[in-house]
C-alpha cells in the first residue's frame, strides 16, 4: 500500500522545471518558454484531477420526500472513467451544517444513492420528536473525491435544492413555500455603485479580459449586470461622455473596447426600465500587456498583444490548457503589438485557459474561453412513447434507443427520471454533458447554463465567450503547474476503503519511526467479517491499511507496540494516534440567484389528449380520491448521526461524534463546560442541567459542568428560558419518571434563585462504553467507529395490475427512477410504470457517458 505522500513540484526534477529563475547566458541555453509549457502536462501527468457530476430525479423536494441521485466520476481532463472508488457525498443544511454524509462505492465510473429528507438525529432528539422532515429551506448537496480535496474547493460539485413546506393538503404542491430566517436578509452583498439614478438596485460588476486595464492600451472590458438578487439585468451602458455605447448580449453580459487614460473613467448603465446607475470602471495599470482574443467560427481564434513601450522581453510564451492539459504552445516575438492566429481544431471541446507568460514565468495576460470543435457528436437516445398512458394509476411502457452519430447503436447504461412535469425548481438547467465540458471549469453559479451549448450560431457564441469572461476561474492553476509554486499532495486516490494516519510523539508532536501498529476491523452486522494488519511506522510516523469492502460502519481498535533492545515488546504509552480521515470541506456562501425559484410552469407536447385536461392547477387534477389518505412509500429506517439540527425550540449536539473528530486529531477532549463554550453558549439565565440515567454518571463527585465529552453521548439545549412548570408540562424529558415531578434529584446542578432556565438535556454513552480516566489520558490506544460504503436503497413505485381501488390517491412526483439503465446490443431499453393519480404531463430528463468519455443526457417532455 502506497503512503500519504507529501510531495512538492522539485521531486519532479527529472522531468520538471522546479521554478527556478535562470540566471543571464543560462537562459539563453535552456528554452525555458517551452519549458514551463512543458511542466504542464508532466503535472496533469502525475496529479491528475478528478470531475464529479450528480444527475438527480427532480428539480426541486417537499419536506419528508426523498432525492435519489446519481454519480459520474471521471478524469478531469479526459472524461473517462477515474481511478477513485470512493465518492463522499454531503447533505447541507440551510445553516450549512453536514447533517448526512453517504460513502459510495464507485463502479466503473458511476453510483449512486439517496437522501431521504427525514431527521435522523440523534437518539435523544428522535426520543422527542420521532422521524420527522427536515425544515423548509434551501440544503446544498456536494459531492468529491478524495483526490479532489488536493484541488480547490471550487471544483467540488454542487447544488442547492429547494425544499418546500409539505403542502397544506395532500397532493397541492403549488401550496408549498420556502420557509428562510429574517437574518438571512442580512447576508446579501451590499449595493456597489457611485450614485443610484432610479428605483431599482443595480450591480454592474467589470471584467478587463486579460486580467487587467493597461494604460494607453486599447483593452476589452466584460461587465455584467443584475439586480441585488443576483438575476441579470439587459440595459445598455454608455461612458459618461457619451463615446462608447454597449448593450447587454444575455443574463445581463456584455462587453466593450476602451482606452483607458490615467483617470479611472465613469459609465452610466440603463435597464430596460429606464432605471440608471453611475459606475466606476477599475483603475488601470500604469506598464503591461493587454490581449484581445476573437472567435469568429470554430476552426481558429484570433488575438491581438499590446505592449506598453517600457516592456521590453524579446520574446514571450502562450499556453493553452483545456481541462489541466496542454493543447496548444507557441512563442510570441516581442513587439509594440501582434496579430495571431491560433487554429483550434485539433483542440477538445470545453473550456480553455490561454496564458500569455514571459521566460521569468510571470503572467502577463490570461482569460478562459470555449472551445467549439464542431467535431464533437454525442450519442443521442430516442424516445418511443406509444404505450403512454396519461390515466390515473395508467399502465405506461417506453422504449429507448441509443445511437451514436452515425446511428449506430450502443450498448451503455445511463440514468432516468420520469416525473411529473410540473417544475418548482430555483432555474438550474445543469445537466451531465454541460456540467463536464462547461459549467465545472467556471467559478460560481450560472443561470440556465444548458442555453450556452443549445445552439452554435452567433448569439449563443457570443454569450459563451462573455460567459468565460466574467466567470473565469483558475480552476488548474498556472504557477502550480508550470512548477514556480510548490504543490502538497496530501490526499491520495482511494481505490477502495482504507484507514489512515501518524504516530506522532506526546510532547513535541514530531512524527516517532519504528512504531507497529495494531489494528482490527469488525463490522458491526458482520462479525465474521474481522480483520487484523500491522504496520510499521517509518521517519513520517505513517501508517495504513487497505479494508476489504463492507457496508454502514465497523468498530476499529487500534494498539501501539515498540520493540525492546532485548528483543521483548512493550505496549506503547508514550506517543498518540492521530487518524487522517477524509476531511470535511467548509460550506460555502450559496449565491442569491441559486435561491430563484422558478415558476410552476407546465410542459406540453402536441401528444393527441383532451386539451381541458391539461391543467396547471393541481385543485383538479386527483380523480379517483375519497379519502384523504396517500399511498405511503416503504419506510426507511434511517440510522446515521447528524451533528445539528434546529427546529427553533432546541438544537441536538452529536456530541460523540463530535468526540472522535477531536480524538482523530491526537487531542484530549473537553469537559461539558468547555465543550458548550466552544459551540458559542453564554447563558443570560441559570441553567438546569438533566441527565439522563444518573446512575450512569461514572463518579459520584461529578457535575454536570465536569463530565467529559468522552462519557456524553448527546446534548440538546433548549434555544429559549422556560419556565420550570414548562420544563415539565412542555417538554417529554421525564417520561422516565412515573410521576413527572420536577425531582431535583433527577438533576446534578440546578439553580432555583430565578423563575426562568436554559434546559440543557445530556445523555450519557451506556457504562461499558465509558472510558475510565486512564484511558482518556492514554492516546496509545483508540476503540473507534469507521465508516464503510453507504448502503444502496432500491427506488419503490407502486403497482396497479387490476387498476386502482376506489378511494386511492398517489401524490408521487416522480414517477420511475432508474440509475442503471442498461441498453441491449441493439441500443434498446424498455422500461414500464404506472403513472399516479393526477399527472397527464410527464418530464423525462437522464445522462450517460460512454467508456471513451464522452456525455449525454436525455431531456424532453410529454
Amino acid at each position: 500500500m502506497g503512503k500519504l505522500r507529501f510531495i512538492i513540484m522539485l521531486c519532479l526534477s527529472a522531468t520538471l522545471f522546479s521554478g527556478h529563475i535562470y540566471p543571464a547566458g543560462v537562459a539563453d541555453s535552456v528554452d525555458v518558454l517551452m519549458q514551463l509549457a512543458g511542466n504542464i502536462h508532466q503535472f496533469n501527468k502525475h496529479f491528475p484531477q478528478e470531475k464529479v457530476f450528480l444527475h438527480f430525479d427532480n428539480t426541486a423536494y417537499f419536506q419528508g420526500e426523498v432525492i435519489w441521485f446519481k454519480a459520474f466520476v471521471t478524469h478531469a481532463s479526459t472524461l473517462q472513467r477515474a481511478p477513485s472508488k470512493v465518492l463522499y457525498v454531503d447533505l447541507l443544511s440551510p445553516e450549512g451544517i453536514v447533517i448526512e454524509q453517504q460513502k459510495l462505492k464507485v463502479v466503473a465510473g458511476q453510483c449512486d444513492g439517496a437522501f431521504p429528507l427525514i431527521d435522523a438525529s440523534t437518539s435523544q432528539s428522535r426520543s422527542l420528536c420521532g422521524m420527522i422532515a427536515y425544515p423548509s429551506g434551501y440544503y446544498e448537496i456536494r459531492a468529491y473525491t478524495q483526490n479532489m480535496l488536493d484541488f480547490s474547493p471550487e471544483a467540488f460539485f454542487s447544488r442547492v435544492f429547494p425544499v418546500l413546506s409539505k403542502p397544506a393538503k395532500d397532493g397541492d404542491y403549488a401550496s408549498g413555500v420556502i420557509v428562510e430566517p429574517v437574518e438571512e436578509l442580512l447576508e446579501l452583498e451590499p449595493i456597489r455603485g457611485e450614485e443610484n439614478l432610479g428605483n431599482r438596485d443595480i450591480i454592474v460588476d467589470f471584467y478587463p479580459e486579460g486580467g487587467s486595464l493597461i494604460r494607453g492600451l486599447p483593452g476589452n472590458v466584460a461587465f455584467k449586470a443584475t439586480d441585488n438578487s443576483g438575476v441579470g439585468l439587459e440595459g445598455v451602458l454608455t461612458l459618461s461622455d457619451g463615446t462608447i455605447k454597449a448593450e447587454t448580449v444575455h443574463d445581463g453580459m456584455g462587453s466593450f473596447v476602451t482606452v483607458p487614460s490615467q483617470t479611472a473613467e465613469t459609465v452610466i448603465f440603463t435597464d430596460v426600465d429606464g432605471n440608471r446607475r453611475r459606475f466606476r470602471l477599475p483603475s488601470a495599470e500604469k506598464s503591461g500587456y493587454s490581449m484581445i482574443l476573437s472567435a469568429d467560427d470554430n476552426a481558429s481564434i484570433g488575438a491581438k498583444i499590446y505592449r506598453t513601450i517600457d516592456r521590453t522581453e524579446d520574446e514571450l510564451g502562450l499556453s493553452v490548457i483545456c481541462r489541466g492539459e496542454l493543447v496548444h504552445f507557441s512563442k510570441v516575438r516581442g513587439a509594440d503589438s501582434v496579430s495571431l492566429d491560433i487554429e483550434t481544431t485539433d483542440w477538445p471541446v470545453g473550456v480553455c485557459r490561454i496564458t500569455l507568460y514571459n521566460k521569468s514565468g510571470e503572467i502577463l495576460s490570461s482569460r478562459s474561453l470555449f472551445n467549439s470543435n464542431s467535431l464533437f457528436a454525442p450519442p443521442s437516445i430516442t424516445v418511443d412513447t406509444d404505450s403512454l398512458t396519461r390515466r390515473p394509476f395508467g399502465y405506461s411502457v417506453l422504449g429507448f434507443n441509443l445511437v451514436d452519430r452515425d446511428g449506430n447503436p450502443i450498448r451503455d447504461r445511463f440514468c432516468l427520471s420520469v416525473r411529473d412535469a410540473a417544475d418548482y425548481g430555483n432555474g438550474s438547467s445543469d445537466n451531465l454533458m454541460v456540467n463536464l465540458l462547461l459549467s465545472s471549469d467556471l467559478k460560481g453559479y450560472i443561470r440556465n447554463p444548458d442555453f450556452y451549448m443549445e445552439k452554435d450560431d452567433s448569439l449563443h457564441r457570443r454569450a459563451l465567450d462573455l460567459l468565460t469572461l466574467v466567470q473565469g476561474w483558475e480552476r488548474y492553476e498556472w504557477k502550480v503547474m508550470t512548477g514556480q509554486t510548490d504543490f502538497r499532495e496530501r490526499y491520495r486516490v482511494e481505490e477502495q476503503l482504507n484507514v489512515n494516519g501518524m504516530i506522532l510523539s506526546h510532547a513535541k508532536r514530531a512524527p516517532v519511526a519504528d512504531v507497529d501498529v495494531l489494528a482490527t476491523v469488525t463490522p458491526y452486522d458482520d462479525k465474521t467479517s474481522f480483520e487484523s494488519f500491522k504496520y510499521t511506522t517509518d521517519s513520517t510516523g505513517y501508517f495504513g491499511f487497505n479494508l476489504s469492502d463492507f457496508y454502514n460502519s465497523a468498530r476499529l481498535s487500534l494498539r501501539l507496540v515498540t520493540h525492546k533492545r532485548n528483543g521483548k515488546v512493550k505496549y506503547e504509552t508514550g506517543t498518540r494516534i492521530q487518524l487522517d480521515r477524509v476531511h470535511v470541506p467548509e460550506p460555502r456562501k450559496i449565491e442569491a440567484a441559486e435561491k430563484n425559484l422558478k415558476k410552476m410552469i407546465p410542459v406540453f407536447s402536441d401528444f393527441n389528449s383532451d386539451a381541458d385536461e391539461r391543467s396547471s392547477s393541481n385543485d383538479t387534477l386527483p380523480l379517483v380520491i375519497e379519502v384523504d389518505e396517500g399511498i405511503l412509500l416503504d419506510e426507511v429506517d434511517i440510522t446515521a448521526k447528524r451533528q445539528f439540527v434546529d427546529y427553533d425550540t432546541y438544537r441536538t449536539w452529536d456530541v460523540a461524534r463530535e468526540t472522535e473528530l477531536q480524538l482523530d486529531k491526537g487531542e484530549y477532549t473537553t469537559d461539558l463546560y468547555g465543550y458548550l463554550l466552544e459551540l458559542g453558549y453564554h447563558f443570560s439565565y441559570p441553567v438546569i442541567y438533566y441527565v439522563h440515567f444518573k446512575d450512569r454518571v461514572p463518579y459520584a463527585s461529578e457535575t454536570p459542568l465536569t463530565l467529559d465529552m468522552m462519557n456524553i453521548k448527546s446534548v440538546l439545549v433548549y434555544d429559549k428560558p422556560m419556565y420550570r412548570s414548562h420544563i415539565i408540562t412542555l417538554t417529554p424529558l421525564l417520561n422516565e419518571q412515573a410521576n413527572r415531578q420536577l425531582d431535583l434529584n433527577y438533576f446534578l446542578e440546578a439553580q432555583t434563585d430565578i423563575s426562568r432556565y436554559y434546559l440543557v438535556d445530556v445523555l450519557l454513552k451506556e457504562p461499558h462504553l465509558q472510558p475510565t480516566k486512564k484511558d482518556m489520558r492514554n492516546l496509545s490506544e483508540r476503540a473507534t467507529s469507521v465508516q464503510g460504503f453507504s448502503m444502496p436503497v432500491a427506488f419503490y413505485s407502486p403497482s396497479y395490475p387490476d387498476g386502482p381501488v376506489t378511494g386511492d390517491v398517489d401524490y408521487r412526483r416522480t414517477l420511475y427512477w432508474n440509475p442503471n439503465v442498461i441498453t441491449d446490443e441493439e441500443g434498446y431499453a424498455r422500461v414500464e410504470f404506472y403513472n399516479n393519480s393526477y399527472s397527464r404531463n410527464f418530464k423525462l430528463t437522464g445522462a450517460g457517458i460512454t467508456a471513451s468519455g464522452t456525455p449525454y443526457v436525455l431531456d424532453t417532455g410529454f
